[in-house]
């Protein structure tokens, strides 16, 4: 049996004929004891973190209330456009200094020896040389504020640690709470559903075994290609060793015990899912069939009849909250990517709607709503004949599960229309496009930040300040500079 590309769409309660394990020897179910998940608020503060160089807020603090301040611009920054935005800047930072733009000169020729370091402490700062003639040309006066390209190269600036501004953990750890509070809610039904298809997929595939064990006897054992009299022979013997591990992997699957590793399990992984996990068994290209049979097809077969007679006995309470809790991971997936640091900045209105999105989504995951009418789309071809209609046969994604490893889909829920679970993937993905789309100054170029020194000239020439700071922190459209400090090395 092969695969094909249509989805089975298969409701919980049908009523075509069951699978064979219809009524193998299973407890009941636990009754549900929830109403809803208990998800903590996620109406918390948090901000996509940014990327960024420095603090403004240290030049800030060091130009202080100087009457007058004399600005020097690099060579590039040299323009009208750049002089407004210094001007809009400082004035931004709370300087009043009345301004006088002096003819450009690049940092280099001011302090020649700035490259010499990419992180610039007091030591390095009270102990750079500032430029004899520089400081004749401009003589005694306001101090100088130098604003040039940082003199360091991109390999240089690249080894130093980055930091961030904003942070997405206090998020990220209410997601936490309510993911681990949930599943120690739903332990019970979990444990109990993995137990009801682990005992529908140990008769559906005992009574596939025989067929499957007689496929591949011939090859159990390995032979190599001096036995074969052609390269032909000798690949399809390879085909057939490989599908015989793969059988033999399942073996312990039809015994009663411990639980088969390979055996279909509920995995809460974008919702509600059933699927498989697959040993690690390379089979050759385009080997499946064997003898006239399909080897894999027969035991997706298998774990597919087992999820669906397993889910016809979920209570629809318990999988409705399992469903829901399953798309954490989908919120958790979206936070991780707008929350990865980028050189950006955001508009406050932004960060406000961008977290009432969140605690929309929040809501949508405590909600005490019943269950609505619900569907299970089951995966691969059943092994069982079926009366009426032949049935659409589709194939299941395979996804990774950490501490599982990759998994086969067998079977995955849907909760319905305007469902809190279908509500919480849609606004997850849509808070993922906003943040991502409402970023702005975020190309990150030019790579190197714009290096900013505080000069005092006269009798007691020194270098007050000398930090660095991306363009977009000192100006990036209608938004103030950028003077939040830095929450540390990423």
């Amino acid at each position: 049996m092969g695969l094909a590309a249509v989805t089975v769409l298969a409701a919980v309660a049908c009523g075509a004929p069951g699978p064979r394990s219809a009524d193998p020897t299973l407890p009941t179910g636990p009754e549900p004891t929830l109403d809803a998940l208990p998800v903590p608020s996620l109406d918390v503060a948090w901000d996509p973190p940014a990327t960024i160089a420095g603090d403004l807020g240290a030049l800030a603090r060091t130009i202080g209330d100087a009457p007058r301040l004399r600005v020097q611009l690099g060579p590039r920054l040299d323009g009208p456009l750049w002089r407004r935005r210094v001007e809009t800047a400082l004035v931004g930072l709370g300087v009043g200094a009345r301004l006088e733009f002096v003819p450009a000169q690049p940092l280099s020729a001011v302090l020649p020896g700035a490259a010499a370091s990419a992180a610039p402490d007091d030591a390095t700062r009270d102990a750079l040389a500032i430029a004899a003639p520089w400081r004749s040309a401009l003589g005694a006066g306001a101090p100088v504020l130098v604003i040039d390209d940082a003199p360091v190269s991109e390999a240089t600036w690249r080894a130093q640690p980055a930091a961030v501004a904003g942070t997405c953990e206090p998020a990220l750890a209410a997601l936490a709470r309510g993911q681990e509070q949930g599943l120690a809610q739903l332990e019970p039904f979990l444990d109990w559903a993995d137990a009801a298809i682990l005992t529908h997929f140990r008769i559906e595939l005992g009574a596939a075994m025989p067929q499957l064990r007689k496929a591949v006897a011939p090859h159990r054992r390995a032979r190599d290609r001096s036995q074969f009299a052609d390269a032909a022979a000798f690949a399809q013997h390879e085909c057939g060793h490989a599908l015989a591990q793969l059988v033999a992997a399942h073996e312990g699957c039809v015994q009663p015990g411990p639980a088969c590793a390979w055996a279909p399990r509920l995995l809460l992984v974008g919702g509600a899912r059933i699927g498989a996990p697959q040993p690690e068994i390379e089979l050759p290209q385009g080997c499946a069939s064997l003898g006239g049979v399909d080897v894999p097809a027969v035991l997706r077969g298998a774990g597919r009849d087992a999820a669906e007679a397993a889910a016809a006995s979920f209570e629809p309470q318990w999988i409705a909250l399992a469903d829901r809790l399953g798309t954490i991971t989908e919120v958790h997936a979206a936070l991780e990517d707008v929350c990865a640091p980028r050189r950006r900045r955001f508009a406050d209105d932004d960060l406000v709607d961008a977290r009432a999105r969140l605690r929309g989504i929040g809501l949508a995951l405590a909600s005490p709503e019943p269950p609505r009418p619900s569907r299970w789309r089951f995966f691969a071809a059943s092994l069982r004949p079926r009366v009426g209609p032949a049935r659409p046969v589709g194939e299941g994604t395979s996804f990774f599960v950490p501490g599982v490893g990759l998994v086969r889909e067998l079977a995955r829920y849907d909760a319905g229309a305007g469902s809190p679970s279908r509500r919480v993937v849609d606004e997850a993905r849509a808070l993922r496009q906003f943040v991502l789309a409402r970023a702005i100054c975020r190309s990150g170029r030019p790579a190197l930040p714009l290096a900013l020194a505080l000069i005092e000239l006269g009798a007691s020439a020194r270098v007050r300040h000398l930090g660095y700071v991306y363009e977009e922190e000192l100006s990036c459209g209608e938004l103030p500079p950028r003077i939040a400090p830095a929450q540390g090395p990423t």
